[in-house]
């Protein structure tokens, strides 16, 4: 027989899982159902929907402009990440040393991160305004007149233009990521290889760099997921413009839904969307191994 406070922990322990699971199913697990089902259907949102089956994904797979969002994810991924890295563990090892004000140039390059990306977009697009930007008025006093083209206009110029922009944004990501995996680095190791001869740059690359893969890791996962959902910054900025340069699958998904009103197709790009992210995360997971996310060894 089961003892009554055993019982009891069970039943208050079930009563606080049971608020969470009820938010997941709501906001989560159904909406996901529902757009699985909408998916299906060639549906305005508005009218009754019509049946397809599979037709709005065969549409994708002949849809040009769906094969440039997916280019252009590809091409954002690794210009977007690599950089947000590269940058991020270069400010964290210098702010990692004992620097007076530390604290302050933490809190300000870590600051952008924390800001709207409408906001930000707002902003950006009226420094690179090629009429009236910041942009364009260093260009009338210093000569440079590189600076005065229209990089957000140009359809071989707008998705690079964007993806500065989000660099700059999301480098303070990064960099808290890297300054809590330094902390981690036990200072005798480091201290070992100084007395063995090995210059900064060589610690770096030996025995830092090494020991931060698992944060290497989780960054890569959360970009890979946080540049397929990229929309605020990117619509704000180009719209997907000009002319599908700069598209995205959350932008295309967007236009799909609210401007043509094409509510199964939408729900079609979002599920490629949601099956890309699942698989990433999954292909990641079955590549360095389950480990890397909570930070345990293979």
């Amino acid at each position: 027989m089961r003892h009554p406070l055993a019982r009891r922990d069970r039943l208050t322990s079930l009563a606080f899982v049971v608020p969470a699971l009820i938010l997941f199913f709501v906001f989560v697990a159904y909406p996901i159902v529902y757009n699985f089902q909408a998916s299906t259907l060639d549906w305005d949102g508005a009218t009754a929907g019509t049946f397809v089956g599979l037709g709005n994904f065969v549409a994708l797979a002949h849809d040009p402009v769906f094969t440039k969002t997916l280019l252009n994810s590809a091409l954002w991924i690794p210009l977007t990440i690599v950089p947000q890295a590269l940058i991020g563990l270069g400010l964290a090892l210098m702010l990692n040393q004992p620097l007076r004000g530390r604290g302050v140039y933490r809190a300000l390059l870590f600051l952008p991160t924390v800001l709207s990306p409408v906001v930000v977009g707002i902003v950006w697009a009226q420094i690179l305004d090629p009429n009236s930007g910041t942009l364009a008025a260093i260009a009338e006093q210093t000569g440079l007149t590189f600076l005065k083209f229209s990089y957000l206009g140009d359809p071989k110029t707008a998705i690079f233009a964007v993806m500065v922009v989000n660099i700059w944004m999301y480098t303070g990501f990064s960099l808290l990521f890297y300054l809590a995996g330094l902390q981690l680095i036990e200072p005798s190791l480091l201290e070992a290889a100084k007395l063995d001869g090995a210059n900064f740059w060589q610690r770096t690359t030996r025995v830092t760099f090494p020991l931060l893969r698992n944060t290497h890791l989780t960054l890569l996962l959360l970009g890979i997921i946080g540049s397929l959902k990229t929309f605020e910054l990117l619509y704000v900025l180009t719209s997907g413009g000009p002319y599908h340069a700069s598209e995205m699958l959350p932008t295309y998904a967007f236009k799909q839904a609210f401007q043509l009103h094409s509510i199964g197709y939408a729900s079609a790009i979002s599920v490629a969307l949601l099956v890309i992210a699942i698989g990433s995360s999954l292909l990641m997971t079955r590549v360095f191994g389950a480990g890397f996310i909570t930070g345990e060894e293979r």
